[in-house]
């Protein structure tokens, strides 16, 4: 092989390889030219070839513009350089004439392709065909079909990418469809769907088991559509209900299904379902403010027909005229006093009498007309044509106008003022009679002074010898108290049989001793309590108190009462609930009360208490039963001293009649207030309310003493 052929092998096989890198049509040009043009020391060259759009071009120190002339000028068929390309051939000289796109000599060297077809044309500056000449056209020769298949590669690599970027961008445009869109096969399997058909009828791993199971119903409720509309041949209905798999709710979809055929010959269905949810319920909801408009018309229409019949039966004459006096609406009445029927004769007394009430009535309004004021009363004088009577009328009148401010028309009312005149002597003889009765309220007001400062005097009496009372009370208490404590000590130790051995009838006495020492102990000490508290002798203990604590302790503490009359007890504590700052012995006192008095009065049933904080930050307790309840009448009075609703001997439920009360000034003294609700025969519910901290209340009644 000679220096020249392995030059040629060499060059063949550094442009192959080199074209295996090539990214475009005119990269793989360049890398085929370039490579020649430096191997073989051509001044000027360009290569032309081939491709799916037509001719492209590549030049080596030709100017790009002077390819792109050249390649635009090539159209005869009968042009060298046309012929070159389409089917090969020999080297040929073409003279600078016959290139004037180029402007140089030179030699066209087809570039043959794969399978014996035409690749292009590689123009070669120069004036004759030299060995040199001819080792390129070999390059050519070798390179060409490789150039070739580069070129297809490059052309099939574009054909994908653009088509991948269309994909990718139809992809992106149903995806970013509100509505779900499916493909589906025909056996009504679903072969591809948009992002928000993914959310209806597709599942992953992660999913709960609530949502899967909407999915699930959703690809039923879908096939079943599609087998409907397949069997049919139409769909027999363009809606279908299907479940929100995020909120489970129901979505109402309206749905365009249209068969689909492919090139190679299957066939499916695409569907595009469109959320009308909000729309049904639009239209439901006009449907509502439509029957509604309806019920408003109807009533409209009876409220006018009802006007009317109050209008057509009211005593006093009511007329509307234009903005030109003319009278143009009129209720019986009126009618009666204004208007002369057209077949009545227009020369008697009574037609008379009639025109001339009209024409005092039209020139009152005509005046009324030219002033600026919007409402006016006047006096009008007008005659009864039935009786011949005259009789002055108040005339109320009143200006309807347009967007603009003009009067359009007046409405006016006419009151007989006969009655007035009468009304007036009687309100001047009232007014005599009221000057004489102030004279005696005046004397009967010195006289009730008098009074008021005895009572005065009186009541100051009352409350101290009510003081010395509570202060006699709560030392006799005292004084009761211990010998009691006494007797009920020794009775329980007598009733251990600490001191011997007791017969039944012996301990059945002990006990009624007993039950009653210890009724007489909780009366003395609620009198001596009540004491105290009249006579400010209560102190007050302030700490902090744990709610849901106490309640539970005051629970544990009545749970024997209830359960052995067998009632039902529930407590609720607001968990936003902690504590409070008060005197936490007369808290505790006070729901201890409240609850005893619900077990004691309740028979069967329920006994619960609750607590929370109202809307004006303050602690609220209710203590509810199912019991007696108490009748209306006797709401106010079971606050008071020693009273019980039922004060017969042989009433049903004892007690001193003291608890609330108690209740009632512990309350009192720790700032807060109870309320009661209740419902003979069915329960009552007891209210408290106390302020979350005394000390405000403290430091105010300080301030006041």
């Amino acid at each position: 092989m000679s220096v020249a052929a392995q030059t040629i092998d060499s060059l063949v096989a550094d442009v192959l390889e080199r074209l295996s890198g090539a990214s475009d049509l005119s990269e793989a040009c360049s890398i085929a030219l370039d490579r020649i043009v430096t191997e073989f020391a051509t001044p000027r060259a360009a290569l032309i070839v081939r491709n799916e759009g037509g001719l492209a071009g590549v030049g080596w120190n030709v100017p790009q513009v002077v390819v792109d002339t050249a390649i635009a000028e090539a159209t005869d068929p009968e042009d060298r350089l046309v012929q070159l390309i389409a089917g090969g051939g020999e080297p040929a000289l073409v003279p600078a004439a016959r290139l004037p796109a180029f402007g140089f000599d030179a030699c066209m060297l087809p570039v043959p392709g794969c399978r014996g077809t035409g690749l292009g044309v590689a123009i070669i500056e120069t004036d004759e065909i030299t060995d040199r000449t001819c080792a390129v056209a070999e390059v050519l020769r070798r390179v060409g079909p490789g150039l070739h298949r580069t070129l297809q590669l490059l052309s099939v690599q574009s054909r994908a990418r653009r088509l991948d970027a269309q994909r990718d961008l139809l992809s992106s445009i149903v995806n970013a469809l509100p509505d779900p869109v499916i493909l589906s096969n025909e056996q009504n399997e679903i072969l591809l769907t948009n992002a928000r058909a993914d959310e209806l009828f597709a599942a992953s791993d992660g999913d709960s088991e609530g949502r899967r199971r909407a999915i699930q119903i959703n690809n039923l409720l879908f096939s079943s559509f599609l087998t409907q509309s397949v069997i049919g041949g139409h769909l027999s209905s363009r809606e279908l209900n299907l479940v929100d798999p995020s909120e489970g709710s129901d979505l109402l979809f309206e749905i365009l299904s249209m068969p689909l055929a492919s090139s190679r010959g299957d066939s499916g269905f695409i569907s595009i379902l469109r959320d009308i949810t909000d729309l049904k319920r639009a239209v439901t909801e006009m449907e509502v403010q439509f029957n509604r408009s309806r019920i408003a018309e109807h009533r409209a229409r009876q409220e006018r027909d009802r006007l009317n019949v109050i209008l057509e039966n009211v005593a006093d004459p009511i007329l509307l005229t234009d903005d030109k006096s003319n009278i143009i609406l009129m209720n019986p009445e009126a009618d009666r006093l204004f208007v002369v029927p057209p077949d009545a004769d227009p020369d008697t007394p009574w037609a008379r009498m009639v025109r001339a009430n009209d024409t005092r009535f039209t020139t009152l309004i005509s005046d009324f007309l030219l002033q600026s004021e919007a409402a006016r009363v006047d006096r009008l004088d007008v005659t009864d044509p039935d009786s011949g009577r005259v009789f002055t009328a108040e005339v109320a009148s009143t200006k309807i106008s347009n967007t603009r401010g003009e009067p359009v028309a007046i409405v006016s009312v006419l009151h007989d003022l006969t009655q007035v005149v009468e009304n007036q002597r009687l309100a001047r003889e009232l007014q005599l009679l009221n000057e004489e009765l102030e004279q005696r309220v005046r004397a009967a007001t010195v006289e009730l002074e008098r009074r008021n400062r005895q009572l005065e005097w009186q009541s100051a009496e009352l409350e101290r010898a009510s003081r010395l009372k509570s202060e006699f009370l709560a030392a006799m208490s005292h004084e009761l108290r211990t010998p009691l404590n006494v007797i009920i000590g020794y009775t329980s130790l007598i009733r251990d049989q600490i001191y011997g051995e007791l017969s039944p009838s012996q301990d059945d006495a002990l006990a009624r001793v007993y039950t009653t020492s210890q009724h007489l102990l909780e009366l003395i000490n609620n009198i001596l309590d009540l004491s105290k508290i009249e006579a400010g002798k209560m102190p007050l203990y302030i700490d902090e108190v744990d709610i849901p604590r106490a309640i539970a302790e005051i629970s544990t503490t009545i749970m024997p009462m209830v359960e052995r009359k067998q009632l039902t007890y529930t407590t609720y504590v607001d968990p936003a609930l902690t504590t409070i700052v008060t005197d936490p012995t007369k808290f505790r006192q006070i729901l201890l009360n409240l609850l005893s008095n619900a077990i004691k009065f309740t028979r069967e049933g329920s006994v619960s208490i609750s607590a929370g904080l109202n809307g004006d930050g303050m602690l609220r307790i209710e203590v509810a039963d199912t019991g007696i309840g108490i009748r209306e009448e006797h709401l106010g009075d079971i606050f008071e001293h020693f009273r019980q609703l039922d004060q017969s001997h042989t009433r049903e439920f004892g007690g001193t009649g003291l608890g609330l009360t108690i209740t009632q000034n512990l309350l009192a003294m720790l700032g807060g207030t109870i309320s009661v609700q209740s419902t003979y025969g069915e329960g009552s519910r007891f209210i408290v309310e106390l302020p979350q901290s005394i000390e405000p209340v403290l430091k105010a009644r300080s301030a006041e003493e």
